[in-house]
């Protein structure tokens, strides 16, 4: 079995993000098919729509678990929920608290420790 990154470096970042991004996606769709009537056809576009970014999300997952250690995989995917907090609020218009904050900035504490040299 090949031997996994270690290092982190900024682009490996970029890629774990990324395919957070596509991920969270998905429950842009999932949202939005919710404002249209069940069985129309822009309900079943986003559907579509979310299985797709589903879909996708679900292989470059299984490459980047592949390449990455599986500890600093998991840990940057909980940046899902600061990326949801963007979507909710540029997208949706939802107001963003203190406690959301502090909840991110929390998630981002614990990612940094994950990704710091354990040497």
């Amino acid at each position: 079995m090949a031997e996994k990154t270690k290092k982190i470096t900024p682009l490996s970042i970029l890629i774990l993000q990324a395919a957070v991004v596509i991920y969270t996606t998905s429950g842009i769709f999932a949202k939005l098919a919710d404002r249209f009537d069940v069985m129309s056809f822009r309900w079943l576009l986003m559907l579509f729509l979310e299985l797709c970014a589903l879909g996708t999300y679900a292989i470059v997952w299984q490459q980047i678990i592949k390449r990455f250690d599986l500890s600093l995989a998991y840990a940057n995917r909980a940046t899902s929920v600061f990326w949801s907090m963007i979507w909710a609020h540029f997208i949706f218009r939802e107001g963003v608290t203190l406690k959301n904050l502090i909840g991110v900035a929390v998630i981002f504490a614990g990612i940094m420790v994950v990704n710091s040299d354990e040497s």
